[in-house]
């Protein structure tokens, strides 16, 4: 009798990445650099999402309602409870690309920088997903604007022209801000901020996740696709210079180009 021979071994298919099953992780290590920061300056400024406290305004009141109700439009367009919007919305991959990037950006630069998600209302009013703080100089360097592309394609295209737009109005502004002062965190209203995109293809963002999953510290390919960022950034700054208008935003250019300097050195010494 014969039986089956057995050739070789057959190769299976890699299990394509899922971004939403990540979701629970990243909101964990989140969590944990919040608690971090917070203690760090032994003032409450993240939640536990990473994102800067809606607190200490005196329109408070009335940007939770704003938030609200467009959530509350948003989620009647799907036919969905704002409760089921919002869950939604926290498994859909932008908002896991903003989680991965968020925690990428601390790990590789949180010795000199804070990464911070913004606001809810800072992000829906004006188009802002992450704030980066000096420590030592306590400037809010920039605001970036995540985009996820689609297969083989990082999606920076679509985002040039809002971002150049942005440029041209004067910048970006945040409402719900903070910058650091003697070692201290406080809360303050900032105008005229740079913003830029920061993209990934499908690819990058399942690498980073899986990056971001097995290890707890800066992996070679995580520093590749920080570097790779880092280049989109120089060449977004040199062509903003050309768009800029008023003498605020390109003071808070001439910022960014240093910590820009900066960072690079942070990624280079990891």
């Amino acid at each position: 009798m014969f039986g089956p021979k057995i050739i070789g071994k057959i190769e299976l298919p890699e299990r394509k990445i899922r971004p939403e099953e990540y979701r629970e992780l990243l909101e964990n290590k989140l969590a944990q650099e919040a608690w971090e920061i917070n203690g760090q300056y032994g003032y409450e400024l993240l939640d536990n999402r990473g994102s800067i406290l809606m607190a200490d305004h005196p329109d408070l009141k009335k940007d939770k309602e704003f938030v609200e109700a467009l959530e509350t439009n948003w989620a009647g367009e799907q036919h969905k409870t704002p409760a089921e919007w919002r869950q939604s919305k926290e498994k859909n991959p932008a908002t896991i690309t903003e989680m991965a990037v968020t925690l990428a950006l601390q790990r590789l630069l949180k010795e000199r920088f804070v990464v911070a998600r913004a606001s809810a209302f800072d992000d829906y009013k004006y188009g802002v997903d992450n704030v980066l703080i000096d420590k030592e100089t306590g400037a809010v360097v920039c605001g970036f604007d995540e985009v996820l592309g689609f297969t083989g394609d990082d999606g920076g295209d679509k985002k040039d022209k809002k971002i150049k737009d942005s440029l041209a109005h004067g910048g970006s502004s945040l409402k719900y801000g903070a910058t650091i002062l003697d070692g201290k965190i406080k809360r303050q209203e900032l105008n005229n901020i740079p913003t830029f995109y920061l993209s990934l293809s499908k690819e990058e963002l399942g690498e980073l996740l899986k990056d971001l999953k097995n290890n707890n510290e800066p992996t070679a390919n995580e520093k590749t696709l920080v570097k790779k960022i880092l280049s989109s950034l120089d060449k977004q700054y040199n062509e903003a210079g050309e768009v800029a208008y008023g003498q605020a935003l390109k003071n808070n250019l001439n910022n960014f180009a240093a910590s820009l300097e900066v960072i690079k050195q942070q990624i280079n010494k990891n």
